[in-house]
């Protein structure tokens, strides 16, 4: 069957390909999309990062890679399918400089035509190819089982939608799919058992949770500080997506009117949304700056838009109480975790199937809360303002929940010097 399908598989891709490349985010990187420029292998391993929240995993294990190798050698050929990808790949790379150890290639990954994956094996002649969290590309396993190259999942998620799709191929999967797949939950490892044999498939803990560290030493000191009355209590409103607008203007609306004296901080998930948000802003009567044009400190009962980048984090350690949006309506959810890294307790809407690898236990013990809606989320900001936690407390908190969960880069580093054959540490 595997030999009708891949002709008609090859024939689609050389179809789609002049449409392709007239899309300015596709046609980045053509011709290493296309191999007509790309790099020499051969290579120890070949790692797949989809986009950039894999690439952030990518550049930890090459990181603690690094400090196992000694004066072992090792050539790695990191790719992504994104410019976000590409970009964090390369400032990962550059904590190795090249002709380091490891060695490290940053290219764009090739489009799946079996056709140009058989070249790409052939040219990169890998030992070991590694997928980060999900991607199953038929061109890709194909090419590498032709090739004879293993290859592993890493830190493995899949969705319920994914699992639809994929699981109408499980022949094909179990056939040609990973060697072995290391899943991050009991529900990943089912689904991917599916469609791939259960036989294949372990647990292990997810990579992301060895993000999860305190800053104890985090500086207060910024130019966001300047903006802020002192002693004025501070709410940030963090990845505010557009369709949860009108229930978030709700909130800011009632908390300003029960606390006055507050500053809200408002960050829109979408940049561009920062001007809609001043106009709302103005309708409702409720006085509104653009981050970029705020001087000196704000009045009580302001709200700021933040219409820069990069500042999320330093405002998280100023703030004494944060909603993390894309929650409130069915969106998936946004990083709820990286305010618990400030000692900050985040409060969250009931839409957060993006990060249910988390674990409801996170709400459950009150490192996180959850709301229902608008007016509920009105309640737990005025709560948390008045009743403010210490921030040394909530990082001890965070350092017992997450100490078990640690150790997922330690283990996929060491399945990785196994399948190369290098002695343990």
């Amino acid at each position: 069957m595997i030999k009708l399908i891949i002709p008609f598989y090859n024939l689609a891709w050389s179809v789609a390909l002049p449409f392709l490349q007239r899309l300015p985010r596709v046609s980045l990187g053509w011709r290493q999309r296309t191999l007509r420029d790309s790099p020499a292998g051969p290579f120890d391993i070949w790692i797949q990062a989809a986009s950039g929240g894999e690439s952030l995993l990518t550049n930890m294990v090459l990181e603690n890679l690094a400090a196992k190798l000694g004066s072992r050698k090792l050539r790695v050929l990191a790719t992504s399918g994104t410019k976000q990808g590409i970009d964090s790949l390369i400032k990962g790379r550059s904590l190795h400089p090249p002709g380091g150890n490891p060695d490290i290639t940053v290219a764009y990954f090739p489009f799946d035509s079996p056709r140009i994956m058989e070249k790409a094996f052939s040219r990169f002649a890998p030992k070991l190819a590694i997928i980060v969290e999900t991607e199953l590309w038929p061109g890709f396993l194909v090419s590498a089982r032709r090739s004879s190259v293993p290859v592993l999942l890493i830190n493995g998620r899949m969705s319920e939608k994914s699992f639809r799709s994929y699981r109408h191929f499980s022949g094909f999967f179990s056939k040609y799919g990973p060697k072995k797949v290391w899943a991050v939950s009991p529900l990943d490892r089912e689904r991917f058992g599916q469609v791939v044999g259960p036989e294949k498939v372990s647990l292990m803990n997810n990579i992301k949770f060895d993000r999860i560290e305190p800053k104890n030493d985090f500086s207060t000191d910024t130019p966001i500080a300047g903006l802020l009355p002192e002693s004025t209590p501070f709410i940030l409103l963090g990845s505010v997506r557009r369709e949860e607008e009108e229930k978030v203007l709700k909130a800011i609306t009632t908390t300003l009117s029960a606390r006055p004296d507050l500053v809200i901080g408002l960050f829109p998930k979408h940049i561009e949304r920062a001007y809609h948000w001043l106009t709302l802003l103005k309708e409702a009567n409720i006085p509104a700056v653009k981050r970029s044009q705020a001087t000196g400190r704000s009045k009580p009962g302001t709200v700021i838009v933040w219409d820069v980048f990069g500042e999320l984090a330093g405002a998280y350690a100023l703030a004494s109480a944060t909603f993390v949006g894309g929650s409130l309506v069915n969106l998936g959810g946004q990083n709820f975790l990286e305010p618990l890294v400030f000692g900050l307790r985040p409060i969250i809407g009931p839409y957060w199937k993006n990060f249910a690898w988390v674990g409801r236990d996170i709400v459950t013990c009150g490192l996180v809360k959850e709301v229902a809606d608008e007016i509920e989320l009105t309640s737990a900001l005025l709560a948390a303002i008045d009743s403010p936690s210490s921030r040394q407390d909530v990082m001890n908190q965070v350092r017992t929940f997450f100490a078990p969960r640690k150790g997922g880069t330690e283990q996929v580093c060491r399945q990785i010097l196994e399948q190369l054959h290098f002695p343990g540490e």
